[in-house]
This record gives structure tokens, sequence and C-alpha cells, in this order.
């Protein structure tokens, strides 16, 4: 029994490790001339010891962790450049928080970001200075597979700012009594805002008026953020017949429109995953006419649309997009040129 439970010890552990990475950061010495400080000692406030979350090739949730423990990475990068001197002020960090992540964030290109957020104290727990820091970089989809490589870059870069940040807040005091007094400096401080999920959406539309019958295949992107109001993008292409009964009254036997459609939607969140939806598009298109003889004539299509409803996508990761409004269009049709009715739309977004 005893070797049973050493066993699923053994086994728990190596679970444990395998579901973990580490990133090791590289201390790059940079020149900081005149400091009389340095830094005697980095405490690690956060809770959650990992500094993010990655996906391996299985879909399974990797932990990212800095190689040496985060206090003593980020002890060691600022010892590398404020090396300790006899006659220097010790300063100590506290680390209130380290994330790193990455997500597509438009059509074809993702984002990388770091965010730190440190606060300096001088020896005796005078607090000093408060800083965080979004180091962000842009990758197009060509390049995604350099995010996690190139992570450890940006977590450098944004401790170098929080440093210079620091540095810089107390140029304007006396240099020998900078910290031994305790001075107090403000510096800009936002509270961590994840990266927003990019949102696509294949969705089939059904449309009915007074004089049209018709339906609409749509592609829909965009980025949900803690803002309130977003704006994808959406192309869409559609097909329209005119009703019998005005068709012949126009003097034709029938009448297909055919419009790709470009716009912009506005999307306003009402709650989590139920939007306003507010669209203007220019559906631009061919109107295929056969007169009562069957002799058959095109007409260039362009107009101005636009459209109020109320879209629900309930799943974040991949689900059932529904949606139902109604749409106004001014057109250069010959049958009719102003017409409104109701849509209803089901989708999958991914």
């Amino acid at each position: 029994m005893k070797e049973i439970r050493t066993f699923l010890v053994v086994l728990f552990c190596y679970a444990h490790c395998f579901s973990q990475t580490t990133i090791a950061l590289k201390t790059i010495p940079f020149e900081i001339k005149n400091q009389n400080f340095y830094i005697e000692k980095v405490l690690d406030d956060r809770q959650d010891k990992y500094i993010g979350v990655l996906e391996d090739d299985s879909g399974k949730k990797v932990g990212i962790l800095l190689k040496h423990g985060t206090a003593e990475t980020i002890r060691s990068f600022m010892e590398t450049a404020l090396p300790k001197k006899s006659n220097g002020i010790p300063v100590q960090i506290r680390i209130n928080n380290l994330k790193i992540e990455a997500a597509q964030t438009s059509i074809d290109k993702h984002t990388a970001r770091v965010y730190i957020a440190l606060t300096f104290y001088s020896e005796n727990a005078e607090k000093l200075y408060k800083i965080s820091h979004y180091e962000d970089q842009v990758f197009p989809d060509s390049d995604v597979q350099n995010i996690h490589e190139t992570h450890e870059q940006r977590i450098r870069a944004a401790l170098e700012y929080c440093l210079w940040s620091f540095i810089n807040s107390k140029k304007a005091d006396l240099p020998n009594h900078i910290i031994k007094n305790g001075n107090r400096s403000k510096a800009s401080f936002e509270p961590y805002v994840p990266l927003g999920k990019w949102f696509n959406i294949i969705s089939f539309k059904r449309m009915l008026d007074k004089y049209n019958e018709g339906w609409e295949v749509a592609y829909t992107g965009f980025l949900d953020s803690e803002k309130d109001f977003i704006i994808p993008f959406e192309i869409a292409y559609g097909q329209s017949r005119a009703k019998s009964n005005l068709v012949q009254k126009r003097g034709y036997n029938s009448v297909n429109s055919y419009s790709l459609g470009f716009g912009l939607n506005g999307y306003a969140k009402i709650a989590a995953g139920i939007y306003l939806d507010l669209g203007l598009n220019v559906p631009i298109g061919l109107e295929v006419l056969r007169d009562l003889e069957n002799k058959k004539s095109n007409n260039f299509l362009i107009g101005l649309g636009a459209y109020q409803g109320v879209k629900v996508i309930p799943w974040k990761d991949f689900g059932i997009t529904i949606g139902a409004g109604l749409f106004q269009r001014l057109q250069t049709s010959k049958i009719i040129n102003r017409n409104f009715g109701f849509e209803l739309e089901v989708g999958i977004n991914f």
C-alpha cells in the first residue's frame, strides 16, 4: 500500500511539472549613470504565482512561470542594471502584478501583451513610487509562432520602462535626498485589463418585407472588450426575389437581386453575451429582370442600408448565435427603391 501511495505521489508531481513551462529572462545590462541607490530586495505580493497560461498542441492549458521565480528573476535584472554600491541607498520593490497573454485582436493579427505593476519602497517601508505598464506587440497571422519565444523580450522591456520611470520621477529632487527623505512622486497607474477576445461569426439571415423575400450569408468579426460600445467589421452576400404581384404591376415576369454588402455595425453591450446591434452598410450588386416576353435585362444596384436589432452570443469559445431586428434600405432598383422589413439570423461563433 505504501508503494502505491509513493507511486501516486510521484505520478502527481510529474503531471504537475508537465503542466507548466518556464521562461528564462536574459539579464542584459543597460547603462544608468550617476544613480545613488540600488535594489536591495524584491518581494512578490501576488497570490497566483503563474504569470500566464498557454495552450499546448493538444489544447491543454499550461501555466507559465519565470525560470528562477518571479522575485528572484526581477531582483537579478535590477542588480544587473544597478549594481550594489557601498554608499548607495537601498530600495525595495514589491511586485503587485505581472501577467503575459496573447490573443487574436483583429481579422489577421494577434497581440502579445505584458502587464506589470510595481511599487518602490524605501528601506524603512516608505512608499516612494507606484507604476504600471502595458508592453504590447502586434504579430501578423504568419508570425504567431514567435509570440511565445518573444515573451521574455517584452518582460525585460516592461521592467526597464518601470525602472526608468522611477529614476526620471526623482530627477527634479536633490540626488542625495531622493530616497532618504521619502519624497513621494505620482505615477500613472492603470489596473489590469485583459486583452479582448476576437469573435468570428458566420451567419445566415432570412429577410422578409412587403416587396421581397431574400436571404444573406455574412461574416462578422469583432473584438469583445471591456468597452460598452464595439465596432465590428461585416461583409455579406445576399439574394432576393421580388414578389410576383409587384413584379407584374411593373411589367416584368421576374426580378432577382444579387448584392455584396460592406459595412460597420455598432454593438452596444447590454449584458454579457447580449448586444444591441446597430448597423449601417452599402450594398452593391446586380438586379436581373425578365419582362413579360421573358427578355432579360440587368440593372446596377447600389444602396444604403440600416439595421437595428438584438444579437445573442451565449458561449465564449464556440456556440450558436441568434439575432433579430428591423432593416431599412434605399437602392437603385427598377422595382422598388425603398423598403423596410424584418430579419432573423442564426450563426456560429468561433
